[in-house]
């Protein structure tokens, strides 16, 4: 099935020539690049930066004040919905940038080592949504969990999920500065 699907993958040259008007238009217009450009750097900004803010008050939650875990959570669901946004526009110029020179990203290991730490940013995301929903939710995760033991290992794996966002967050910028210098 996986072999099936790499199949009917389009090749490089074929994508290169579907990109064709938009490599033009983007390295003829200074007015285009340049907002393609400030879309993807200002999305990475408010994406990073709110998920950074999230994250350094995750970390400095030690409190057992179960009040204030709550409103925590609450505050980082309402981020939920500017982080994703900004992430879209990101990835969206992100795209725009791609198609602007196929053939240069797609044979750069800068460019996939950065989309590699896209992928890992999405799966600790997912960790970070199933852990806070466990948190919400109160439940116990094991058989043999108190309730009080679950959220203390609940609350740990998300420091330890924020932490992880910070590091990959920073090593997708270092990336990036990378990529555009190449």
């Amino acid at each position: 099935m996986l072999l099936s699907a790499l199949l009917v993958l389009p090749d490089v040259s074929q994508v290169d020539a579907f990109a064709e008007p938009w490599r033009h238009l983007y390295s003829h217009s200074p007015l285009v690049s340049t907002l393609v450009l400030f879309g993807h750097l200002g999305g990475l900004l408010a994406g990073g930066g709110l998920t950074l803010a999230a994250d350094r008050a995750t970390l400095r939650s030690g409190s057992s004040d179960e009040l204030a875990r709550r409103r925590h959570l609450d505050e980082l669901r309402r981020l939920r919905r500017p982080i994703f946004a900004a992430f879209a526009i990101a990835a969206l110029s992100g795209a725009l940038l791609f198609l602007a020179d196929v053939e240069a990203f797609a044979a750069s290991r800068i460019f996939w080592a950065k989309m590699s730490l896209v992928v890992l940013l999405l799966a600790n995301l997912v960790v970070v949504s199933r852990t806070e929903a466990a948190l919400r939710s109160g439940a116990a995760q094991g058989p043999f969990d108190s309730s009080v033991t679950a959220r203390a290992r609940l609350w740990r794996r998300r420091r330890l999920s924020a932490g992880v966002s910070v590091a990959l967050w920073f090593v997708l910028l270092l990336a990036g500065a990378a990529l555009a210098s190449h």
